[in-house]
């Protein structure tokens, strides 16, 4: 895009009078292009004045309102609305509005949707993240697909704080370092006070909404897991610091990507080889509750192992790529800096799908329980939420409301893991079996919850 001038004027500080004695001052020179003007400012601001006008609305309406919502055959219809809003702009003193009306950008993108929907969207995404005021994800922050209306606010806040900057000159966008600049602005912006709720900020705002809504999500289908998400909000509405005791708890995983290298072979059934699996054995940092009779020839033998491996995949340290497994860069860095294998790991703590869901609701109540659980008991909850909230499994083709079995089963891989990193004690055995979270555990609970309850959200569920 082109250098956007500065305005004259903010927004602001211009009123109805103002907008029209400049579309009158364009009338005396052009009626057509005036009616033009008059037009995009009605669509711009739906009666709501020229205070509301601002450079995301502005690129919005201009990049995709004229483009998709305007009902017309008119050939060339989308610059000569452009041209007419790029009049009133420079009548009024918002030069950088017109110049963006002007710019090659926008020509760029009316362009593309002549030629396709899909080419225009693309090119719509493009020239937002090139304008520098798309607020982007900053530390410990990313934001959401689906918006409260705090977060809505919050998003339009820093968008102007990246428009002021830009305007400033404190933010020249497409200069050298540019992206780390704009993430610095949109964190002041995110950590401004927020304007009506003493002591919080923009972001503390969001968290909170994101929060109650992932309470409410639960509440208005299952009283039980809404409660449970109740309990636990309040300790989620601060980062959770890394435990003291983290290194001790991440070693089965860390040695194991040591130990992996930069890429191992598969079987043909997708199971890392024999080999691999037998040479781990010797010095592996993990025991079974019942010691095996021989050691594990294949890695389905070690439910440790491939329950790992799978975590480790899962949190992006391994990756497939047709017969072999490879450890990505993220996993590189993971085997030797415990900080950056607790962020990634916590992140995901639980697996996806039903037993995602089966291993996030026994964690929301070993949390919130003062004591050790039963298994069965832990399990029957789990069962009952799940019901609520509609999972089923399938018998003869039939839908079936899950069973305790069924929330045994998808518990059972991942607190075999969760107890080889010290997570989770298991006391007693069958019938009495009793789960309890070590204090290291309770604390990666909670920043996996933090990471669900108050992250960002792609659906209103």
């Amino acid at each position: 895009m082109t250098d956007a001038a500065a305005n004259r004027f903010a927004p602001s500080e211009l009123s109805e009078p103002d907008v029209s004695d400049a579309i009158a001052r364009i009338a005396a020179r052009d009626p057509e292009l005036a009616r033009g003007a008059a037009d995009a400012y009605e669509s711009m601001t739906w009666g709501e004045g020229p205070g509301v006008l601002r450079q995301a609305a502005v690129q919005e309406w201009l990049w995709y309102i004229v483009p998709t919502k305007y009902i017309t055959d008119e050939i060339g219809y989308m610059g000569r609305l452009a041209g007419a809003a790029a009049a009133l702009f420079d009548e009024m003193g918002l030069y950088g509005y017109g110049a963006i009306c002007r710019s090659s950008e926008t020509a760029r993108v009316h362009a593309a949707f002549d030629r396709s929907g899909s080419e225009g969207i693309a090119a719509l995404r493009q020239a937002m993240q090139r304008s520098g005021i798309v607020p982007p994800d900053v530390a410990g922050f990313a934001w959401s697909d689906v918006m409260g209306a705090q977060e809505a606010a919050a998003r339009s806040v820093v968008e102007d704080t990246l428009e002021r900057a830009i305007s400033a000159g404190e933010l020249v966008v497409g200069g050298r370092g540019w992206r780390v600049s704009q993430a610095q602005v949109a964190a002041a912006g995110l950590d401004a006070d927020h304007p009506v709720l003493p002591g919080q900020s923009w972001r503390t705002v969001v968290i909170t909404e994101r929060l109650e809504q992932w309470v409410a999500a639960a509440q208005r289908r299952s009283e039980q897991l809404g409660a449970a998400r109740a309990a636990v909000a309040n300790r989620l509405l601060h980062p959770v610091e890394p435990p003291s005791g983290a290194a001790d708890a991440l070693r089965p995983a860390m040695w194991l990507l040591a130990q992996f290298g930069d890429e191992q072979a598969l079987t043909a059934a997708g199971y890392l080889t024999q080999s691999f699996v037998r040479a781990v054995q010797h010095e592996r940092p993990w025991s079974y509750s019942i010691e095996p009779d021989r050691p594990p020839r294949s890695e389905t033998d070690d439910v440790v192992l491939l329950e790992l491996r799978e975590w480790l995949q899962q949190a992006g340290a391994l990756r497939k790529r047709k017969g072999t497994l490879l450890r990505t860069a993220a996993g590189a860095e993971m085997a030797v800096d415990h900080s950056k294998a607790w962020d990634r790991l916590t992140r995901h703590l639980v697996p996806s799908g039903w037993d995602g869901f089966v291993c996030e609701t026994a964690l929301l109540h070993l949390v919130n329980s003062a004591d050790e659980m039963l298994h069965d008991a832990l399990c029957a909850r789990v069962e009952s939420a799940a019901a609520d909230m509609g999972w089923s499994a399938t018998s003869g083709g039939e839908p079936l409301a899950p069973s305790i079995h069924d929330v045994s089963w998808a518990l059972g891989g991942m607190s075999g893991v969760w107890r080889v990193c010290g997570l989770v004690t298991e006391r007693d055995q069958w019938p009495n079996r009793r789960l309890v979270l070590t204090p290291t555990g309770v604390t990666a609970a909670l920043t996996y919850l933090r990471h669900v309850g108050a992250g960002p959200r792609d659906s209103l569920w």
